[in-house]
């Protein structure tokens, strides 16, 4: 049996890529470039091009696997062509979908994202929560929350798909804008300096990279055809994210608090210089929007159909702490 997987080099792909050859699985991966990453270059791993937007190239990569992750995406706060979100998020998962059904896969994992359910309100969002009326506010989630829209066309054909929705993931890995908790993280214990937008009062989910793959391999044997489900742990505040890293760590840092009209002010600025000048963003507004929300989520399906069992906040965050190299209390 063949797995392939979509997204293998990035954050959680590559931590799902050590945790499946750990169980001896034989695995394929499909990448834009078949050059594999630093140090594995000797793992028993195919690397076959493939392109999200080129159905020939899937169908070709395809051939012979059994089962598929799909992780692959467009993950940014900001691309200079916002359509891409669509081409690649709705589009470029239609064509692998396609490409599942041609080549006989029996199921996809599907890594979508909580952020499809909407900010919470009075209380932690349930998969099955109608978002209908809330506006979206990145075109990130937009594409996200569509792209779970085609899947019912696909679940009658045969193709089973499970959906796995993470939250705020941090840990070991890839320091990219997928593991944006971690940078925080990092961050904090250096320089002893966090950000604080609207004095970070607002909740979210936050979850252990490693926690989020066991849910994945879940997902692939236990998870219900067209059901959707939170890979998550704790709900907290990002102030409280950061009190409990300071008793964790024993290092206080300097709070800086940034209130809304100054984020929104400075996001413009970084918009306008990325539409002018090609940089980069370090924020848009559609981000701060983003995070002076609460997103709060409850984990409760996935605890009881797939016996999913996060480690805890305090456990994930002294094993980051030290993989980062910091000592911390016991």
């Amino acid at each position: 049996m063949i797995t392939a997987i979509t997204g293998g080099t990035g954050f959680i792909g590559q931590n799902l890529v050590w945790s499946l050859l750990r169980d001896g699985e034989k695995l394929r991966l499909l990448v834009r470039t078949t050059q594999k990453p630093p140090g594995w270059a000797r793992l028993p791993i195919e690397a076959v091009q493939a392109d999200l937007l080129d159905p020939a190239s899937l169908k070709k990569a395809l051939a012979g696997c059994r089962q598929l992750y799909h992780l692959a995406a467009q993950a940014r706060n900001w691309a200079p062509d916002g359509r891409s979100f669509y081409k690649i998020n709705v589009e470029g998962f239609r064509n692998v979908l396609e490409a599942a059904l041609a080549a006989g896969l029996e199921r996809v994992v599907y890594v979508s994202s909580s952020v499809v359910s909407g900010p919470s309100d009075s209380g932690p969002v349930t998969e099955d929560r109608n978002r209908d009326h809330i506006p979206y506010l990145t075109a990130y989630e937009a594409s996200k929350a569509l792209s779970e829209k085609i899947i019912p066309d696909y679940l009658g054909s045969g193709l089973e798909i499970v959906i796995a929705r993470p939250t705020r993931v941090y840990g070991p890995g890839l320091i990219s804008e997928a593991n944006s908790v971690t940078r925080l993280i990092n961050y904090y214990l250096k320089f002893r300096l966090c950000l604080l937008l609207n004095r970070g009062q607002e909740r979210g989910n936050y979850v252990y990279v490693a926690d989020v793959v066991r849910g994945l391999k879940l997902l692939m044997s236990r998870g219900r055809p067209g059901q959707a489900y939170f890979l998550g742990d704790e709900n907290i505040s990002l102030s409280g994210f950061y009190d409990l890293l300071a008793a964790l760590s024993g290092r206080r840092a300097f709070r800086l608090m940034i209130k809304p009209a100054t984020a929104l002010a400075l996001a413009r600025l970084e918009s306008w210089k990325a539409r002018r000048l090609g940089i980069y963003p370090l924020i848009t507004e559609d981000w701060v929007r983003t995070f002076l929300q609460n997103w709060e989520v409850s984990i409760d399906r996935a605890r009881s159909e797939l016996g999913y069992r996060p480690r805890g906040l305090a456990a994930g965050l002294k094993t980051t702490c030290r993989w980062l190299g910091y000592r911390t209390r016991d």
